[in-house]
């Protein structure tokens, strides 16, 4: 009883893993901007190189996407499309959303999250970040 209660309280009893988006690390995965969701493995964090227009890091939980913004350019802006097509193809059931707009601040170390839609039939299969001017 006193073995299960002390594996109970120790950190590996928790069914969660700590996620750090606000420093770069040698564990993140370089992806490029436009991703195909079903061939990314679970639980890692990924870091989107778009130079000179942003660098940003996010995670995805098969939901939502959560990230950090490292640094844009101020004359950039950064849309997020979320494909129904592995291809980012356009289609009338892709979903997209400003995470950043142009010449607004903040410019860099910005926190932000895109949430599935609720009482949505469908998953996306592609992912992509677009600069917009």
């Amino acid at each position: 009883m006193v073995c299960l209660l002390l594996h109970a309280l120790s950190s590996s009893g928790y069914c969660y893993d700590t996620v750090s988006l606000r420093e770069y690390s040698i564990l993140n995965t370089p992806v490029p901007s436009k991703i195909d969701l079903t061939r990314l493995p679970l639980g890692k964090t990924f870091q989107v190189n778009h130079p000179p227009q942003f660098t940003l890091q996010f995670f995805f939980n098969n939901r939502d996407i959560f990230g950090f913004i490292f640094k844009r350019s101020p004359k950039y802006g950064i849309r997020v499309h979320w494909c129904f097509f592995r291809s980012c193809e356009e289609s009338p059931h892709d979903l997209n959303e400003i995470i950043a707009r142009p010449q607004v601040p903040p410019f860099d170390e910005v926190f932000f999250s895109v949430k599935f839609p609720p009482l949505l039939q469908y998953n996306f299969q592609g992912l992509e970040f677009i600069p917009i001017q």
